[in-house]
């Protein structure tokens, strides 16, 4: 096993990443006239109506406020804009993206409530951050916590993945230990997310919540803007995914990690401690997903209950792009999903946008089963 990615890998990515943003671009860019100019219209209609009816736009708006952008005051392309908008948004949903892969690469497990993590990561920074009374369920006593918006994220992170610790402490391991098979874990994993859905709807309200009611000041790049809260939440990722790389490839834990996604008979023999290296990747996936929670509610200035259920598929769709079980092939499968959501709403509407992400995912899967950065296995 070595350290270093195959050159030829990260070639190969780097291309399905250029082919997939030029094939939207194209695909936007030879759009009928009267298609460009009613989405233009559209597109400054929204922007005119934003000032007098912000909070409703919020509110209503499914990915985030950084999607409509004026072309014609500030100079932006909106090709280049979406394209931006699809990176910032890749490199977020690969926070939990990448999380989903290492419990996947470790136990063989699909976990369906993977995305009720990334919903309690972004309420839970409300709960704290709130200036609002909150409660603790099952106790009848309201009380105010205010903390500003960096403890209230650092105490969610802490209680997410002390939740995962729970989660593989009571639930997983047990079922391991009695030889319960995959497809049972798979369908508990459904029934659990079903439970969280439920319990975090009941806690928190159906309604959605801003974790800062602050307004975020954009900056303008010339092509494309951005905001300052979406930089900062940028170089947040990036930093974690980097983490995440550092600790797979340059520390022992994560070597051992890496040992167990490929052979865990193997690595048991070799005298790795199977049970303590997931118990860590549960740890580590469910601390992931509340970090892409929270930046994911500021990106689109509010968090909800089903805001995870809702980004579940996403990230499934990433995980077997990037190739079952690889955390790097995770981040590049949530890149050219983040990249084909954003840019399809060029052409098509915001309803089918996810419909492109899946149809991508297809038609790579046929041409590479393996998914991107997978390895091929003979069966027989």
């Amino acid at each position: 096993m070595t350290n270093r990615i195959d050159r030829r890998v990260l070639l190969r990515a780097l291309i399905v990443l250029v082919v997939a943003a030029a094939a939207v671009t194209l695909l936007g860019a030879l759009g009928s006239p009267a298609a460009a100019s009613s989405t233009d219209a559209v597109a400054h209609a929204t922007v005119a109506a934003g000032d007098a009816t912000a909070g409703i736009a919020q509110a209503d708006t499914a990915v985030h406020a950084d999607a409509v952008t004026t072309e014609g005051d500030s100079g932006t392309n909106r090709y280049v804009q979406q394209l931006v908008n699809g990176i910032v948004f890749g490199l977020l949903l690969a926070l939990a993206s990448v999380g989903l892969s290492l419990i996947y690469g470790t136990t063989g497990l699909s976990n369906f409530a993977h995305g009720e993590q990334v919903s309690l990561g972004a309420l839970l920074t409300f709960f704290f951050t709130t200036q609002q009374p909150v409660s603790v369920p099952f106790i009848p006593v309201e009380f105010t916590i205010g903390w500003p918006l960096i403890p209230s994220a650092l105490a969610a992170i802490a209680l997410a993945a002390g939740s995962g610790w729970l989660q593989d402490r009571f639930l997983w391991s047990p079922l391991r230990r009695r030889r319960v098979s995959i497809v049972q874990q798979m369908i508990v994993s459904i029934g659990l997310s079903l439970a969280l859905l439920n319990f975090i709807q009941w806690w928190f309200g159906a309604e959605r919540q801003r974790l800062t009611t602050s307004i975020d000041t954009r900056i303008d790049f010339g092509l494309f803007q951005v905001g300052q809260t979406t930089l900062w939440s940028v170089l947040i990722s990036l930093l974690c995914l980097g983490g995440v790389a550092f600790f797979l490839l340059k520390t022992r834990t994560g070597r051992a990690t890496r040992a167990v996604s490929d052979n865990p008979s193997l690595a048991s023999a070799s005298g790795i401690r199977v049970e303590k290296v997931v118990r860590l990747v549960w740890i580590m996936a469910t601390g992931l997903a509340a970090v892409g929670g929270i930046l994911l509610a500021l990106y689109d200035n509010a968090a909800a209950f089903d805001v995870g259920a809702r980004l579940l598929l996403l990230m499934f769709a990433a995980v077997t792009l990037g190739g079952l079980g690889q955390a790097f092939g995770a981040l590049v499968g949530s890149l050219v999903i983040g990249i084909a959501v954003e840019m399809s709403t060029l052409w098509l509407g915001t309803d089918l946008k996810y419909a492109v992400a899946l149809g991508i995912l297809i038609l790579v899967l046929l041409v590479r089963p393996q998914g991107i950065l997978g390895r091929a296995e003979r069966v027989g």
